[in-house]
């Protein structure tokens, strides 16, 4: 029987993530580090990151870098092909042995929620993308750009469009909504009116992504305007989805769509079914997956892929879910 450990990483824009398992899928060590995403630290930053996550890692497992056998990649700005050329030499400074597989952080999030690794990600956090990969190896993904590059804003869309529903209602162009009241109530606001100008003069931040639960619970409140934003960025997302697979010839065979990011946490399920019915669409058979465990559980499954190591559904099926645990007392900051 092989002996060893097997290393993934998930690196993003907000933090990055390192887990390291038996031949069993058994997570044996964690860590977690800052942003890792070299568009927005940089080549030494990101490797920075990324070595505190690993050491953090190995520290818990209580090994040494010579006990791994092989690696999963998956980074944030490995968008090009020239990403590669730039990437490759600082995992490789990781002095982490054996093969390893390198690719842009949606496939990791992909490989953790699919049972065979093929199929759609549905990625939505402040942004979103979508990427695919079909049972040839073909892969795609959309340029996760925002809505200047044809993707959807994710949870900053949601509120510019709930922002501008408040708007049109107050001037008179679109109809009332309980949205106002929830955003006045969020700003510890007085009215409409003394939010906005507290907003536009500096004396409180512009909405962002992080009111879009009110959108959700409004829309779960039965508002219409909520409604309707809720509905069309599941029609949105799906359609990219959709198209995304035609581009890899999906739509014939049964294939996991994996809903991941900190929109999908919300388990609304307007949105869930609006997306969801736009795949149908293409294929009736598909298998709607919300992914979670963290995404990194999906880059140890890479790292076993690198090493020609089968992942029998006994093994992914406890990898996800102690790294699922793992990670949600890390994040709770819980003494494991």
């Amino acid at each position: 029987m092989r002996h060893g450990y097997v290393l993934g990483i998930d690196a993003g824009g907000s933090k990055t993530h390192a887990l390291i398992a038996d031949l069993e899928g058994r997570v044996v060590g964690w860590g977690q580090s800052g942003p890792g995403n070299w568009e927005g630290v940089g080549l030494d930053g990101a490797a920075a990151a990324y070595a505190q996550a690993v050491d953090a890692a190995l520290e818990v497992a209580g090994i040494s870098r010579d006990a791994l056998i092989a690696a999963g990649y998956a980074l944030a700005g490995l968008d090009w092909e020239s990403d590669h050329d730039r990437l490759t030499p600082v995992v490789t400074r990781l002095g982490v042995p054996g093969p390893f597989i390198l690719v842009n952080d949606a496939f990791g999030a992909l490989r953790a929620g699919s049972a065979d690794g093929c199929g759609v990600v549905v990625i939505v956090g402040t942004g979103s993308t979508v990427a695919g990969r079909n049972r040839r190896g073909d892969t795609f993904r959309t340029f996760g750009l925002g809505m200047v590059w044809g993707d959807f804003h994710g949870a900053t869309g949601l509120v510019w469009e709930a922002t501008r529903a408040i708007g049109h209602a107050w001037i008179g162009r679109g109809p009332a909504t309980a949205l106002t009241d929830a955003f006045v109530q969020a700003y510890g606001a007085a009215g409409l009116l003394d939010l906005v100008e507290r907003v536009s003069r500096g004396a409180a931040p512009h909405p962002d992504g992080r009111l879009a639960p009110l959108i959700f619970a409004t829309a779960d409140a039965g508002d219409e305007v909520a409604c309707r934003i809720v509905r069309q960025a599941g029609e949105d997302l799906g359609q990219t989805a959709a198209a995304v697979v035609r581009k890899l010839g999906l739509g014939a065979e049964p294939f996991d769509l994996v809903l991941a990011g900190g929109v999908f946490r919300s388990r609304n399920t307007l949105l869930i079914e609006t997306l969801a019915s736009q795949v149908r669409l293409e294929s009736p058979a598909v298998r709607v997956v919300l992914l979670e465990a963290p995404p990194v559980a999906g880059s140890v499954l890479l790292a076993f892929d690198a090493a020609g190591l089968p992942t029998p559904p006994a093994l992914r099926e406890r990898l996800l879910a102690e790294a699922h645990h793992r990670f949600d007392m890390l994040q709770r900051g819980i003494p494991q």
